[in-house]
């Protein structure tokens, strides 16, 4: 787990809500990650991958806790290819989308494989990038699929850099999808 957590949280300890903003795709773009980190102030970032950098050497030491997984362009990048971690009560697989499970793959034609993989794994929620394109998913069983699309470089119709905010308490999870200006 890649954890560059320093100092103390600034959740509220009457509120457990935990507010992670979850980007992807930056391309050694910082610029507009910092800003939204910045406007956002969350509890957690959430990189799904394509840093292009170290996120230890963009962002310093930080207040908050930091999962980042290595996308496809991250050659010289120091993370693991997925992890699994919890997010108040929920279990979060996160890849790129460009390998899941030692296997190649693409979300556009392999989604039903990488949700069996992910809930293999004992995952109720699921967080990839590597499309550029924003998705939000609750499926009837409760599991939750997010890409927050990219921060840098989009590929939607309208491309506008968008990223996620998650407000998770205990096993409920508000997903807010923003683009960036």
């Amino acid at each position: 787990m890649v954890s560059l957590y320093v100092g103390s949280s600034r959740r509220k300890e009457d509120n457990n809500m935990i507010k992670a903003l979850v980007v992807s795709d930056s391309h050694g773009n910082s610029t507009y990650m910092k800003q939204v980190i910045k406007d956002e102030k969350p509890d957690m970032l959430i990189h799904a991958g394509d840093v292009e950098d170290s996120l230890y050497g963009i962002l310093g030491p930080v207040d908050f806790y930091i999962h980042v997984v290595k996308g496809n362009c991250d050659t010289f990048v120091d993370a693991p290819l997925e992890e699994i971690f919890n997010l108040g009560k929920r279990k979060v697989l996160l890849i790129h989308g460009h390998m899941c499970g030692g296997a190649h793959i693409h979300p556009f034609n392999h989604m039903e494989e990488i949700v069996a993989y992910a809930k293999s794994k004992g995952c109720d929620m699921l967080i990839y990038g590597h499309t550029h394109i924003p998705d939000f998913e609750e499926r009837e069983d409760g599991f939750i699929i997010v890409n927050p699309g990219s921060i840098s470089r989009p590929r939607q119709i309208d491309r506008q850099k968008t990223y996620a905010i998650l407000e998770v308490k205990d096993d409920k999870v508000n997903v807010i999808q923003k683009s960036y200006d």
